[in-house]
């Protein structure tokens, strides 16, 4: 049936397996390709899944203050 003529159709590759197929047998694949019924496969589920994004930032928090220097005049006692 691969040689033959089909009305509105055409020789087609498979993307995956290289056999020629009619274009109406070769199905579009959520990868983009055009495959036959053996190669074709399903999207995995855990590819659609949406995650909630984390909240990272700690509920409050405070400005960072400036250093303060302190001068501390050592006083030796003497010997």
């Amino acid at each position: 049936m691969r040689n033959t003529f089909v009305s509105g159709s055409w020789n087609a590759i498979c993307d995956r397996c290289a056999f020629k197929f009619k274009a109406n047998d070769l199905r579009d694949e959520w990868t983009g390709r055009k495959v036959c019924a053996e190669c074709w496969e399903p999207r995995h589920p855990q590819d659609l899944i949406r995650v909630p994004k984390e909240e990272i930032s700690p509920p409050w928090a405070r400005p960072e203050v400036d250093d303060t220097f302190i001068n501390v005049p050592y006083i030796t006692p003497p010997p």
